[in-house]
């Protein structure tokens, strides 16, 4: 039953806090206060690493309680490069949520609250990683490991940015309990996890994955291909889908980026692509088992009810595909695609920034009615 995983994880969480000192208590414990909608808001550039105006992202972390400066309203935007005139926040920009801050920015261009596991000893490491597999499936366990693997090699061979294991960070948002709700938040770059938890309901949107390099070696000699479920299985529905199917899923431009990303919450667009109401038994079935990637990333008690949910708005659901139809097997496509439904988007988004957009990817999960829980959590 879904009480008992959440006196689980409360209890989990409850350990990790256990092992904390009280400075660093106050540090990884911090307000939770639902909101009707987050705020996009945006951070200044420091420069590099090293050099005039960068800090460690411990330093970079506003006072306790305290917002970012440039808070913007959902109009704000969310995209890098902007400025006025454009819609979009200029510097670098995230999502933030009361006290919670989420990005796909590295951590030292886009702080996060709570405390990083760099800054912990070796038990509270393993306290926070035991508290984080509490919350997720064993796929979704595996698969936060293999980002942050990805990140690792990606620090190794050299940032001008915060990258590596050691910058991801824990929040956790209200006190930890099987009545009230809180929140626990854990990324930094390529991944951004919201779950948000009120008695035996537990929520998993807004969530960001990514990887670059998407394909690495790891420490065991293993390749590791990071996000490879969420290629192959939208290659498979593809490929599935007749010629008729086919000329309504895939858009006739090219979409770079995403859409939904953070800073752009509650923000629309007329749906476009192939309507779920079109597919076959089979080919729906496929297009649930892509959607699992994400919601399933949370233990099967808090995803069971979403999935369900997802399926009965399956009819409405649309999916829409840019680029190549193809890709290397054993590696990641460079295609872009969405899945848009009453209350589900997501996105897979190749990156152009590193040369192969096959080895960079930025991922998205929403739920536009119930982003950080707000569904369970305000009026």
């Amino acid at each position: 039953m879904a009480s008992t995983r959440t006196k689980i994880i409360v209890d989990a969480a409850n350990t990790f806090l256990e092992t904390l000192d009280p400075g660093q208590r106050e540090t990884v414990l911090l307000p939770f206060n639902p909101a009707a909608r987050p705020a996009a808001a945006q951070f200044a550039r420091q420069g590099t690493p090293g050099g005039p105006g960068r800090q460690d992202a411990a330093a970079q972390r506003p006072p306790r309680g305290e917002r970012p400066t440039g808070i913007g309203g959902p109009e704000g935007g969310g995209r890098n490069g902007g400025g006025p005139g454009t819609g979009v926040l200029p510097g670098f920009v995230g999502e933030q949520y009361g006290a919670a801050v989420w990005s796909n920015f590295p951590a030292s261009d886009v702080p996060r609250p709570g405390l990083s596991l760099g800054e912990m000893t070796g038990d509270q490491r393993t306290a926070a990683l035991h508290l984080l597999e509490t919350v997720l499936s064993s796929d979704g366990y595996r698969k936060v490991l293999e980002i942050m693997g990805s990140d690792q090699v990606l620090h190794e061979g050299g940032t001008n940015y915060a990258s590596g294991t050691d910058h991801y960070t824990l929040g956790l948002f209200g006190i930890p309990g099987m009545h009230d709700p809180w929140m626990l938040q854990f990324g930094a770059h390529h991944l951004g996890l919201n779950v948000v938890v009120r008695g035996a309901q537990g929520v998993a949107t807004p969530a960001l994955t990514g990887a670059q390099p998407a394909v690495y070696t790891n420490a065991s000699g293993e390749t590791v291909r990071v996000l490879a479920g969420e290629n192959d299985k939208a290659f498979a529905l593809l490929d599935a889908l007749d010629e008729k199917q086919r000329g309504k899923a895939i858009l006739d431009y090219q979409i770079g980026d995403l859409v939904f990303g953070p800073g752009r919450s509650g923000e629309t667009i007329v749906p476009e692509g192939l309507r779920a109401s079109e597919m076959t038994p089979a080919q729906r079935m496929l297009l649930l088992e892509l959607t699992r990637e994400w919601a399933g990333i949370v233990n099967e008690d808090y995803a069971a009810p979403r999935m369900a949910e997802i399926e009965a708005g399956l009819d409405e659901t649309w999916f829409a595909w840019s680029g190549p139809t193809t890709h290397v097997s054993g590696r990641n496509g460079s295609s872009y695609y969405r899945i848009q439904g009453p209350k589900l988007i997501i996105e897979f988004s190749p990156q152009g920034v590193g040369g192969d957009p096959t080895m960079h990817v930025h991922t998205v999960y929403r739920d536009p009615a119930n982003d950080y829980g707000q569904g369970i959590t305000t009026p």
